[in-house]
């Protein structure tokens, strides 16, 4: 795999309440499978057809962790970026994504806490641009004040 590059290295003091990223990941079967053969998760609500039809969904579902690991790249790579971890997150899964939607992913700064360095992040995910299917909130430290100081 190649080296990814980090689009965001502002320090703590640069980082402002308001402050707001986005970008969009497409979930297509490939990566379905990938997270159902990674964390061994063969439940038939995400994998029968004939299963899910009989549910409330027209189709299978896709895994609400992996929207959780789409905070991991929002985290690491655009809001802060850098050397940053996350403490807590909170997930609250509000519909249902499927097999061959766009999920759009969205982090707003909305406190930042001096004495520790710690951002709190709202996030909200939605289904093909509109429909609203995460909200959460994250508090994220920043371990070091210039990702760039420590190469």
């Amino acid at each position: 795999m190649g080296e990814r590059h980090l689009c965001n290295d502002k320090n703590f003091d640069e980082i402002k309440v308001g402050d707001k990223v986005e970008f969009y990941e497409n979930i297509d079967m490939n990566r379905h499978v990938k997270f159902r053969d990674l964390f061994e998760d063969f439940s038939p609500v995400h994998n029968d057809k004939f299963i899910a039809k009989r549910t409330n969904y027209d189709d299978v579902i896709g895994y609400g962790f992996m929207l959780n690991g789409f905070l991991s790249r929002l985290y690491g790579e655009y809001l802060p970026g850098g050397t940053s971890i996350c403490i807590k997150q909170e997930s609250n899964f509000r519909r249902a994504f499927y097999i061959g939607d766009t999920v759009k992913i969205v982090g707003k700064v909305i406190n930042k806490i001096e004495s520790t360095k710690f951002l709190v992040i709202e996030t909200k995910m939605y289904r093909n641009s509109d429909e609203l299917i995460f909200t959460g909130k994250g508090i994220v430290q920043i371990i070091f004040d210039n990702f760039n100081s420590i190469k």
